[in-house]
């Protein structure tokens, strides 16, 4: 969700827009879709010293904001790990598809696109350190500029979802 009152500080970033395990209250003032191409939201919380192994899943959602149709040409979904200092992310894994079908967005409508991403861990070095978070990047590229990224909080409808395949280290 993207929180119109709160900012996190985190790597030399602000970020106002996050990853969270459970709908905050419904009354919290957030916006609903923002018009970019690439944005990236971050998980609050230091997860501690994990393994992240297998198939992160999940999905998201794009939304036509104009009254003509566009077409969503390719996407790419980056998990990063990122500790407080500037410019330190590091991929975790990633997940790049290209559509040619079935991939057209009409006025005002929406289109929910699938996240499957592999990430092997190194037995030798743990996924995630203690003093780091994560960092889901979004990106896509469509044939016009009508096209908003969602995340609404709104749990009737999840905007955006991925599982993250955790195993603690040890």
């Amino acid at each position: 969700m993207k929180l119109d009152h709160y900012n996190h500080s985190w790597g030399g970033v602000n970020y106002t827009t996050f990853l969270l395990t459970e709908f905050p209250d419904s009354n919290l003032v957030s916006t609903v879709t923002t018009k970019t191409t690439t944005m990236d939201f971050i998980y609050p919380r230091k997860i501690g010293q994990n393994d992240i192994d297998g198939v992160a899943e999940g999905h998201f959602t794009l939304y036509n904001s104009e009254s003509s149709g566009t077409a969503i040409t390719a996407y790419t979904i980056t998990l990063y790990k990122t500790a407080d200092i500037p410019t330190s992310m590091t991929a975790l894994g990633s997940y790049t598809n290209t559509l040619s079908s079935d991939n057209f967005i009409t006025a005002y409508n929406y289109l929910t696109l699938p996240i499957y991403m592999d990430i092997t861990h190194d037995p030798d070095n743990p996924s995630l350190e203690n003093d780091e978070k994560l960092v889901l990047r979004i990106s896509y590229t469509s044939m016009g500029s009508n096209v908003c990224i969602c995340h609404a909080n709104d749990s009737t409808s999840v905007d955006i979802k991925i599982k993250i395949p955790f195993a603690p280290t040890g």
